[in-house]
Protein backbone atom coordinates (compact mmCIF):
# COMPACT_ATOMS: atom_id res chain seq x y z
CA UNK A 1 0.00 0.00 0.00
CA UNK A 2 1.78 3.35 -1.22
CA UNK A 3 1.57 6.28 1.30
CA UNK A 4 -0.78 8.23 -0.88
CA UNK A 5 -4.14 5.88 -0.61
CA UNK A 6 -2.74 5.34 3.51
CA UNK A 7 -3.29 9.21 3.91
CA UNK A 8 -6.48 8.80 2.53
CA UNK A 9 -7.40 6.15 4.95
CA UNK A 10 -7.02 8.70 7.66
CA UNK A 11 -8.80 10.92 5.96
CA UNK A 12 -12.21 10.06 4.30
CA UNK A 13 -14.36 7.05 4.49
CA UNK A 14 -17.53 5.67 2.98
CA UNK A 15 -20.59 4.75 5.02
CA UNK A 16 -23.54 2.73 5.16
CA UNK A 17 -26.56 4.38 2.72
CA UNK A 18 -29.58 3.94 4.78
CA UNK A 19 -28.64 4.20 8.48
CA UNK A 20 -31.99 4.96 9.54
CA UNK A 21 -35.04 4.03 7.69
CA UNK A 22 -37.48 6.59 8.64
CA UNK A 23 -41.53 6.13 8.07
CA UNK A 24 -41.86 8.83 5.54
CA UNK A 25 -43.24 8.88 1.75
CA UNK A 26 -44.96 11.13 -0.66
CA UNK A 27 -47.82 12.46 1.42
CA UNK A 28 -47.44 15.38 3.72
CA UNK A 29 -49.39 16.29 7.23
CA UNK A 30 -51.57 19.13 6.83
CA UNK A 31 -50.35 22.17 8.68
CA UNK A 32 -50.33 21.32 12.22
CA UNK A 33 -50.25 17.88 12.05
CA UNK A 34 -47.19 15.85 12.72
CA UNK A 35 -45.45 12.46 13.36
CA UNK A 36 -42.87 11.44 15.80
CA UNK A 37 -40.79 8.20 16.34
CA UNK A 38 -38.50 7.18 18.35
CA UNK A 39 -36.78 4.24 16.57
CA UNK A 40 -34.04 2.18 18.38
CA UNK A 41 -31.48 -0.03 16.02
CA UNK A 42 -29.28 -2.45 16.26
CA UNK A 43 -26.74 -4.33 14.10
CA UNK A 44 -23.60 -6.84 14.55
CA UNK A 45 -21.13 -7.30 11.35
CA UNK A 46 -18.19 -9.52 11.14
CA UNK A 47 -17.71 -9.62 6.99
CA UNK A 48 -18.16 -7.13 4.26
CA UNK A 49 -18.29 -6.63 0.95
CA UNK A 50 -15.04 -6.00 -1.56
CA UNK A 51 -14.65 -3.53 -4.58
CA UNK A 52 -16.29 -6.35 -6.73
CA UNK A 53 -19.36 -7.53 -4.88
CA UNK A 54 -17.73 -10.43 -3.31
CA UNK A 55 -17.93 -11.26 0.91
CA UNK A 56 -14.83 -11.04 2.71
CA UNK A 57 -14.60 -11.36 6.59
CA UNK A 58 -13.45 -7.78 8.42
CA UNK A 59 -9.50 -7.63 8.44
CA UNK A 60 -8.03 -8.57 11.84
CA UNK A 61 -11.27 -10.50 12.33
CA UNK A 62 -13.58 -10.22 15.02
CA UNK A 63 -16.94 -7.72 14.95
CA UNK A 64 -18.07 -4.51 14.46
CA UNK A 65 -21.20 -3.23 16.33
CA UNK A 66 -23.61 -0.48 15.70
CA UNK A 67 -26.44 0.30 18.20
CA UNK A 68 -28.92 3.37 17.95
CA UNK A 69 -31.53 6.02 18.83
CA UNK A 70 -33.12 8.00 16.53
CA UNK A 71 -36.12 10.89 16.90
CA UNK A 72 -37.55 11.33 13.55
CA UNK A 73 -39.81 14.52 13.34
CA UNK A 74 -42.13 15.86 10.29
CA UNK A 75 -44.10 18.92 11.00
CA UNK A 76 -47.28 20.29 8.39
CA UNK A 77 -45.55 23.36 8.15
CA UNK A 78 -48.18 24.93 4.67
CA UNK A 79 -51.03 23.16 2.78
CA UNK A 80 -47.42 22.52 0.26
CA UNK A 81 -44.32 21.98 2.87
CA UNK A 82 -43.26 20.35 5.70
CA UNK A 83 -40.17 20.18 7.89
CA UNK A 84 -38.22 17.18 8.99
CA UNK A 85 -35.83 17.38 11.83
CA UNK A 86 -33.65 13.61 12.72
CA UNK A 87 -31.77 13.53 15.64
CA UNK A 88 -29.57 10.53 15.77
CA UNK A 89 -27.73 9.27 18.82
CA UNK A 90 -24.98 6.01 17.88
CA UNK A 91 -22.57 3.98 19.24
CA UNK A 92 -20.33 1.98 17.22
CA UNK A 93 -17.75 -0.81 18.43
CA UNK A 94 -14.71 -2.35 16.41
CA UNK A 95 -13.99 -5.52 18.46
CA UNK A 96 -10.97 -6.97 16.35
CA UNK A 97 -9.98 -10.90 16.85
CA UNK A 98 -6.91 -10.37 18.52
CA UNK A 99 -7.04 -7.33 20.43
CA UNK A 100 -6.04 -4.85 17.90
CA UNK A 101 -8.94 -2.65 18.05
CA UNK A 102 -11.17 -2.60 21.12
CA UNK A 103 -12.71 0.58 21.13
CA UNK A 104 -16.53 2.52 21.33
CA UNK A 105 -17.60 5.23 20.69
CA UNK A 106 -20.59 7.09 21.36
CA UNK A 107 -22.34 10.63 20.62
CA UNK A 108 -24.56 12.51 18.33
CA UNK A 109 -24.73 11.42 15.07
CA UNK A 110 -25.17 13.31 11.03
CA UNK A 111 -28.08 15.09 11.74
CA UNK A 112 -31.24 15.25 9.38
CA UNK A 113 -33.03 18.74 8.43
CA UNK A 114 -35.03 18.79 5.30
CA UNK A 115 -38.40 20.02 3.77
CA UNK A 116 -40.87 18.07 1.74
CA UNK A 117 -42.71 20.06 -1.00
CA UNK A 118 -45.86 19.02 -2.64
CA UNK A 119 -46.27 18.17 -5.70
CA UNK A 120 -49.92 16.42 -5.83
CA UNK A 121 -51.83 15.32 -3.32
CA UNK A 122 -55.07 13.12 -3.14
CA UNK A 123 -55.09 8.90 -3.29
CA UNK A 124 -51.93 9.38 -5.15
CA UNK A 125 -49.13 11.84 -4.47
CA UNK A 126 -45.93 13.11 -5.28
CA UNK A 127 -43.39 15.22 -3.61
CA UNK A 128 -40.02 16.68 -3.78
CA UNK A 129 -37.63 16.28 -0.38
CA UNK A 130 -34.87 18.22 0.17
CA UNK A 131 -32.08 17.23 3.24
CA UNK A 132 -29.38 18.40 4.99
CA UNK A 133 -27.25 15.89 6.50
CA UNK A 134 -24.52 18.19 8.75
CA UNK A 135 -22.15 16.04 11.05
CA UNK A 136 -22.98 16.92 14.79
CA UNK A 137 -19.63 17.32 16.08
CA UNK A 138 -18.32 13.80 16.17
CA UNK A 139 -14.54 12.50 14.98
CA UNK A 140 -14.71 13.04 11.23
CA UNK A 141 -11.49 11.47 10.16
CA UNK A 142 -9.41 7.47 10.95
CA UNK A 143 -7.42 7.37 13.95
CA UNK A 144 -4.64 5.64 12.78
CA UNK A 145 -0.95 6.17 13.20
CA UNK A 146 1.70 5.71 10.41
CA UNK A 147 3.26 2.81 12.28
CA UNK A 148 -0.44 1.17 12.66
CA UNK A 149 -0.70 1.44 8.73
CA UNK A 150 2.70 0.35 8.58
CA UNK A 151 2.03 -2.82 10.56
CA UNK A 152 -1.47 -3.48 9.23
CA UNK A 153 0.47 -3.63 5.83
CA UNK A 154 3.10 -5.62 6.63
CA UNK A 155 0.33 -8.20 8.10
CA UNK A 156 -3.37 -8.66 7.52
CA UNK A 157 -3.32 -6.36 4.62
CA UNK A 158 0.02 -7.76 2.88
CA UNK A 159 -0.29 -8.24 -0.78
CA UNK A 160 -3.28 -6.87 -0.99
CA UNK A 161 -3.38 -3.36 -3.58
CA UNK A 162 -5.88 -0.43 -4.45
CA UNK A 163 -9.44 -0.75 -2.92
CA UNK A 164 -9.67 -4.30 -1.07
CA UNK A 165 -5.93 -2.55 0.52
CA UNK A 166 -7.38 0.66 1.81
CA UNK A 167 -10.50 -1.14 2.88
CA UNK A 168 -8.70 -3.74 4.97
CA UNK A 169 -6.38 -0.65 6.70
CA UNK A 170 -9.66 1.21 7.24
CA UNK A 171 -10.99 -2.02 9.21
CA UNK A 172 -8.23 -1.81 11.91
CA UNK A 173 -9.39 2.28 12.87
CA UNK A 174 -11.39 2.95 15.43
CA UNK A 175 -15.18 3.36 14.96
CA UNK A 176 -16.47 6.77 13.76
CA UNK A 177 -20.25 7.58 14.31
CA UNK A 178 -21.30 9.20 10.91
CA UNK A 179 -19.23 9.72 6.69
CA UNK A 180 -17.46 12.67 8.15
CA UNK A 181 -19.31 14.38 5.22
CA UNK A 182 -21.45 17.48 4.50
CA UNK A 183 -24.13 15.53 2.30
CA UNK A 184 -27.31 17.06 0.96
CA UNK A 185 -30.00 14.88 -0.85
CA UNK A 186 -32.93 15.67 -3.53
CA UNK A 187 -34.91 13.26 -4.32
CA UNK A 188 -39.02 12.85 -5.79
CA UNK A 189 -41.07 11.03 -3.56
CA UNK A 190 -44.34 9.04 -5.47
CA UNK A 191 -47.39 6.98 -3.73
CA UNK A 192 -51.19 5.83 -4.60
CA UNK A 193 -53.19 3.75 -2.54
CA UNK A 194 -54.26 0.36 -3.30
CA UNK A 195 -57.54 0.30 -2.30
CA UNK A 196 -58.98 -2.76 -3.48
CA UNK A 197 -56.62 -4.59 -1.29
CA UNK A 198 -56.21 -2.16 1.45
CA UNK A 199 -52.73 -1.05 1.26
CA UNK A 200 -50.28 1.43 -0.67
CA UNK A 201 -47.41 1.60 -2.75
CA UNK A 202 -44.80 4.35 -2.43
CA UNK A 203 -41.22 4.90 -4.20
CA UNK A 204 -39.04 7.70 -4.63
CA UNK A 205 -35.81 8.38 -6.84
CA UNK A 206 -33.02 10.94 -5.98
CA UNK A 207 -29.42 11.78 -5.43
CA UNK A 208 -27.30 12.42 -2.86
CA UNK A 209 -24.23 14.99 -2.98
CA UNK A 210 -21.50 13.33 -0.26
CA UNK A 211 -18.56 15.91 -0.32
CA UNK A 212 -14.98 13.84 -0.96
CA UNK A 213 -17.42 10.59 -1.08
CA UNK A 214 -18.54 9.50 -4.31
CA UNK A 215 -22.06 10.95 -4.93
CA UNK A 216 -24.98 8.23 -5.13
CA UNK A 217 -28.76 7.79 -6.81
CA UNK A 218 -30.99 6.53 -4.24
CA UNK A 219 -33.86 4.20 -4.68
CA UNK A 220 -36.76 3.47 -2.33
CA UNK A 221 -40.00 1.31 -2.77
CA UNK A 222 -42.53 0.17 0.14
CA UNK A 223 -45.85 -1.63 -0.03
CA UNK A 224 -47.91 -1.84 2.75
CA UNK A 225 -51.36 -4.15 3.54
CA UNK A 226 -53.36 -3.05 6.62
CA UNK A 227 -54.01 -6.96 7.99
CA UNK A 228 -57.49 -5.77 9.96
CA UNK A 229 -58.23 -2.81 11.54
CA UNK A 230 -54.48 -2.41 13.39
CA UNK A 231 -52.06 -4.46 11.69
CA UNK A 232 -49.94 -3.39 8.88
CA UNK A 233 -47.52 -5.60 6.88
CA UNK A 234 -45.00 -4.12 4.75
CA UNK A 235 -42.24 -5.18 2.30
CA UNK A 236 -39.27 -2.46 2.41
CA UNK A 237 -36.19 -1.49 -0.08
CA UNK A 238 -33.17 0.76 0.17
CA UNK A 239 -30.63 1.44 -2.57
CA UNK A 240 -27.59 3.45 -3.33
CA UNK A 241 -25.49 3.47 -6.10
CA UNK A 242 -22.77 5.01 -6.71
CA UNK A 243 -22.55 7.92 -9.82
CA UNK A 244 -19.48 9.38 -9.37
CA UNK A 245 -15.86 8.97 -7.73
CA UNK A 246 -14.45 9.65 -4.50
CA UNK A 247 -11.29 10.20 -3.71
CA UNK A 248 -10.59 6.56 -3.75
CA UNK A 249 -12.33 4.12 -5.45
CA UNK A 250 -13.08 2.33 -1.83
CA UNK A 251 -15.34 5.29 -1.42
CA UNK A 252 -17.85 4.40 -4.26
CA UNK A 253 -19.85 2.48 -2.46
CA UNK A 254 -22.91 0.80 -4.02
CA UNK A 255 -25.62 -0.96 -1.12
CA UNK A 256 -28.93 -2.60 -1.65
CA UNK A 257 -31.23 -3.76 1.60
CA UNK A 258 -34.55 -5.31 1.97
CA UNK A 259 -36.76 -6.39 4.98
CA UNK A 260 -40.08 -6.76 6.50
CA UNK A 261 -42.27 -4.40 8.55
CA UNK A 262 -44.73 -5.10 11.47
CA UNK A 263 -46.83 -1.60 12.70
CA UNK A 264 -49.49 -2.32 15.25
CA UNK A 265 -52.07 0.94 15.53
CA UNK A 266 -52.71 1.08 19.27
CA UNK A 267 -55.15 4.44 19.07
CA UNK A 268 -55.24 7.48 16.77
CA UNK A 269 -52.57 9.07 17.74
CA UNK A 270 -50.11 6.27 18.46
CA UNK A 271 -48.15 3.29 16.43
CA UNK A 272 -45.40 1.05 17.63
CA UNK A 273 -43.19 -1.10 14.63
CA UNK A 274 -40.77 -3.58 14.12
CA UNK A 275 -38.46 -3.39 11.13
CA UNK A 276 -35.30 -5.00 9.95
CA UNK A 277 -33.27 -4.61 6.35
CA UNK A 278 -30.62 -7.10 5.50
CA UNK A 279 -27.92 -6.68 2.74
CA UNK A 280 -28.80 -8.22 -0.14
CA UNK A 281 -25.63 -6.84 -2.08
CA UNK A 282 -23.26 -4.37 -1.84
CA UNK A 283 -19.58 -3.12 -3.01
CA UNK A 284 -17.34 -1.29 -0.27
CA UNK A 285 -19.48 -2.03 2.40
CA UNK A 286 -20.40 -3.88 5.64
CA UNK A 287 -22.93 -7.05 5.73
CA UNK A 288 -25.14 -6.71 8.11
CA UNK A 289 -29.05 -7.99 8.80
CA UNK A 290 -30.02 -4.13 10.72
CA UNK A 291 -32.76 -4.25 13.21
CA UNK A 292 -35.38 -1.64 14.51
CA UNK A 293 -37.78 -1.05 17.39
CA UNK A 294 -39.65 1.99 17.52
CA UNK A 295 -42.94 3.88 18.91
CA UNK A 296 -44.47 6.89 16.97
CA UNK A 297 -47.04 9.88 18.24
CA UNK A 298 -48.97 12.06 15.52
CA UNK A 299 -51.72 13.72 14.56
CA UNK A 300 -52.95 13.93 10.97
CA UNK A 301 -55.83 14.11 8.65
CA UNK A 302 -54.54 11.88 6.46
CA UNK A 303 -56.41 8.52 6.05
CA UNK A 304 -55.60 4.98 6.60
CA UNK A 305 -53.60 4.42 2.56
CA UNK A 306 -52.00 7.66 2.96
CA UNK A 307 -48.80 5.59 3.99
CA UNK A 308 -47.23 5.42 6.67
CA UNK A 309 -47.90 8.70 7.86
CA UNK A 310 -51.74 8.26 7.20
CA UNK A 311 -54.06 8.02 10.32
CA UNK A 312 -57.12 5.97 11.19
CA UNK A 313 -59.51 7.57 8.76
CA UNK A 314 -61.23 5.65 6.50
CA UNK A 315 -60.08 6.67 2.57
CA UNK A 316 -63.42 8.48 0.86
Amino acid sequence: MTARPAAWCIAVAASCCCAFPALGGPWLPPPGDYRSEFQGGYYSADDFYGEGGGRLPLAFGGVEEHRSLLNYNEFGWKKSASLILGIPIESVTRRSAGGEVNRTDTGVGNLELGMRIKMAGGPSAAALQITWYPPAGYNRKYLLTSSQIASADAGECAGLTGTDSINCVRQMAPPRLGPGEQEVSAAIHWGTAIKKFNGFLQASQGYRYRGQLAGQALFTADLGFWVGHSVMVAGRYRGAIDVGRGNTRADDVEEHLAGPLLLYRLDDGMDVFYSSLHTAMARNALHADRFYVGVAFYKTELDRLQGYLGGTKQPK
